[in-house]
């Protein structure tokens, strides 16, 4: 108990001492793509303290529970967008250029064939997703129908372990998150021989920050977006996945 209350005042500390004019983003603990402790707080982070670097501005990361980092950039006025989120046609966000691109799919135990034609063929499995993230359009729209029946988790890792233990038989999941669980969960990794990634995707949507609408968002999306274009231009053309 101490220890969490230790590390919760640790990670509450950047907002008592936020750098002057530092641009405020929140997002989740989404490893490897953001997370207060990961090295260079995620792969995510460091190319949006790349990108910013370029324009001198500094940038503070507020680490919160997903639900909790989607409103922080609603009802906070120092902080002016989230990320990551996948791209969708509506009028919520400001989207920033892409950050990169998230492979969504299904983890799979070895001993199980999960296999589709449609979407609607998975209705037969027991499926475990994230409470409150966003997967594919179409399989979230089949979930709000009643079509597919899901069983909601409080995060990846702990999907990936009903999964191990039999409670489910699929999961939806980003790969490289996927990758990173197995490898750095002990009890994950002594049973990577029971999961697996299905090769069928659900979708392969582009990340982005989701700035607030509004001026303060608007300048704020301007600015990272030249920062994205100065970072990206050292590297090949054909490397569309940055900040993977």
């Amino acid at each position: 108990m101490r220890t969490a209350k230790l590390r919760a005042s640790l990670l509450s500390l950047p907002l008592l001492c936020t750098p002057a004019g530092a641009m405020e983003l929140s997002s989740l603990e989404w490893p490897p793509y953001s997370g207060a402790e990961l090295p260079e707080q995620g792969s995510l982070s460091h190319l949006l303290h790349q990108a910013l670097a370029t324009q001198n501005e500094p940038l503070l990361i507020h680490f919160q529970p997903w639900s909790r980092a989607i409103r922080s950039a609603t009802t906070e006025p120092e902080i002016v967008g989230y990320f990551p989120r996948y791209f969708a046609n509506d009028n919520l966000c400001l989207y920033s250029d892409s950050i990169g691109t998230s492979r969504v799919g299904l983890a799979v135990r070895s001993d199980i064939s999960v296999r589709w034609d449609k979407l609607e063929d998975l209705a037969q499995y027991r499926i475990g997703v994230v409470r409150g993230y966003r997967n594919a359009p179409e399989f979230d729209a089949l979930v709000a129908e009643g079509t597919l029946k899901v069983k909601e988790a409080a995060s990846d890792e702990l999907n990936l372990l009903k999964l191990v233990y039999g409670r489910l038989d699929a999961a939806v999941i980003d790969e490289q998150v996927m990758h990173y669980w197995m490898a750095h969960d002990p009890q994950l990794r002594q049973s990577a021989d029971k999961l697996a990634f299905a090769p069928q995707l659900l979708a392969e949507p582009t990340m982005h920050v989701c700035f607030t609408p509004g001026e303060a968002g608007e300048q704020a999306r301007l600015q990272l977006n030249r920062g994205l274009q100065q970072v990206a231009q050292p590297q090949a053309s054909g490397n569309g996945n940055v900040g993977r």
